[in-house]
């Protein structure tokens, strides 16, 4: 995906050359509280590309860290369950070991219950 991002870009930026090198002629531009200002028209588009170059380098940076905080919060998320279901699975292993313990170490010397018979 990087490589196909990266010809596309290429292209665009040879495009972009070719089209600035063909349109030298002289253009006067105003903008906002700027003043009529001339210029060649090749110098404009290639700061318009510049410029949108780096609106989106700002965007996708911006993107980028709010996906790396993401993924970091969900890290420790994922670590805190994580240490969780390992107290959890200790504690269970420990009831189970007790709780098989009771059940098969017979009391010596004990009185009968019912459910066991006793000897005549």
């Amino acid at each position: 995906m990087g490589q196909v991002t990266f010809f596309l870009a290429l292209a665009f930026s040879i495009v972009i050359a070719i089209f600035a090198v063909q349109n030298t002629q002289q253009v006067s531009v105003s903008f906002l509280f700027w003043g009529p200002v001339t210029t060649a028209a090749s110098v404009l588009v290639l700061i318009a590309a510049a410029l949108g170059a780096l609106a989106m380098l700002t965007f996708g940076m911006a993107r980028e860290v709010r996906m790396r905080w993401a993924h970091h919060s969900t890290a420790a998320q994922l670590k805190t369950a994580q240490k969780r279901v390992t107290e959890l699975e200790a504690a269970q292993a420990v009831s189970t070991a007790g709780a098989a313990s009771e059940a098969v170490v017979p009391v010596q010397g004990s009185t009968p219950t019912a459910a066991e018979p006793t000897k005549s």
